[in-house]
């Protein structure tokens, strides 16, 4: 029988890692689990809301969805299978999808007074070594799930961890141990946003060092089992740092800073050897749904592709990418504005109907919002925009202007 491993950790935003290109914040834990992992380069989280984005991780139901799915964890369940959840505090304890789990274990949240003097003071270090000694106890399921929510609430980095970021002509470094949730002082200050970053960032680089840690632990305990055993680390949403106006999804105005998540399949067991791989194509978090469906065997159908499983894509090297007509995600914010994201472009609309185009790909912090010279474009996304529970449910066919960037 199969078994699965998902860990996912809030508010870690695929930006700050090397295998997505960072190259002034090196981690090594990461770049190491995407040597043996296929990667996802552009996985769009489908909600901010935690609670929307764990239900559709779970249930493979997008937010804007209004038709009705069973659980992975009823699946389970019905076939006589059991889960685990292991969680920081009680991150997940409130979202009525995650009591389905057959056990959940909390492991205490240490909230950071002070910057620790140590990775081994840290709250992810604590986190880590907690779970280490649970995951030997929970091997018996089927489904084991690790929640990591500190990032989004401790920034207890040692300070040399920051300090390793800032030249003699930066601005000095803050010493906060809390995210600065609100607004910034002088949203056209990039030393404040700089500061910001840089703390997050001395943060990620711990967790780094500790998910290291923990998935060589996965790999010696799964070893003596004679189970396929598939690993999965994504993230549920991002931490905005300030590029948009403020810290915090409530303070920020919509971007793909909030969205772009990391995204690594992998196998733990000896039974077969996954090199590096990576995937271009769109997809969203509804793909872990799917994939862990295909994996237990319960294949889902009929979905959009950026929803479908990636387990082809790790099992079947060469398995051919999505079309890019076929490429197309649909996210929703807090302030209820709605993103729409294909190959070539990214658009926002909000809740008043005006809608904002920018350039896709490269253009990662919407710093160059052309709609005003693209309305053609703008009108395209504004019929998209009509049709947006269609595309949070069904497969897609893009116009090509949506698809790539072509010359009028």
């Amino acid at each position: 029988m199969p078994k699965a491993i998902v860990i996912t950790i809030d508010q870690l935003g695929a930006r700050y890692l090397s295998p997505y290109g960072n190259t002034w914040n090196p981690t090594p834990g990461f770049d190491q689990l995407a040597a043996t992992s296929l990667t996802m380069e552009f996985c769009l989280s489908s909600s901010t809301d935690l609670d929307q984005c764990m239900t559709s991780m779970l249930s493979g139901k997008h937010p804007l969805a209004t038709s009705t799915h069973v659980s992975l964890l009823q699946q389970l369940q019905k076939d006589g299978q059991s889960s685990v959840l292991i969680q920081e505090g009680d991150s997940l304890s409130s979202i009525p999808i995650c009591q389905q789990f057959s056990e959940v274990h909390s492991v205490p949240f240490t909230k950071a007074g002070n910057l620790a003097n140590s990775i081994e003071d840290t709250s992810i270090a604590q986190f880590t070594g907690l779970t280490l000694d649970l995951i030997e106890q929970q091997l018996n399921h089927d489904l084991i799930w690790i929640h990591h929510a500190g990032l989004g609430a401790s920034w207890d980095a040692p300070m040399q961890s920051r300090e390793r970021y800032f030249g003699e002509e930066d601005p000095e470094i803050k010493e906060i141990s809390l995210p600065p949730f609100g607004p910034l002082n002088d949203p056209d200050d990039p030393d404040e946003i700089m500061q910001n970053v840089h703390a997050y960032a001395a943060q990620v680089s711990v967790l780094d060092t500790c998910l290291g840690l923990l998935i060589e632990q996965l790999k010696e305990e799964v070893s003596g089992l004679d189970e396929q055993v598939l690993l999965i680390v994504t993230a549920p949403r991002c931490l905005p740092l300030g590029h948009h106006g403020g810290v915090g999804v409530d303070h920020s105005l919509p971007g793909t800073d909030q969205l772009h998540v990391p995204m690594f399949l992998s196998r733990l067991d000896n039974s077969a050897s996954v090199g590096l791989s990576r995937n271009t194509s769109l997809c969203q978090t509804e793909s872990v749904y799917s994939t862990l469906s295909q994996w237990f065997e319960q294949p889902d159908s009929n979905n959009p592709y950026a929803h479908q499983s990636l387990l082809d894509h790790l099992q079947i090297p060469g398995t051919p990418y999505a079309a890019l007509s076929e490429q197309c995600t649909v996210s929703i914010f807090p302030n209820g504005s709605t993103a729409i994201h294909t190959p070539a472009w990214f658009s926002v609309q909000s809740t008043a109907g005006q809608t904002q185009l920018w350039v896709k790909p490269d253009d990662r912090w919407e710093s160059n919002q052309i709609g005003s010279r693209r309305q053609d474009i703008v009108a395209e996304f504004e019929s998209l925009f009509e049709r947006s529970t269609q595309i949070a449910t069904e497969p897609i066919s893009l116009a090509e202007s949506l698809q790539k960037q072509l010359l009028r």
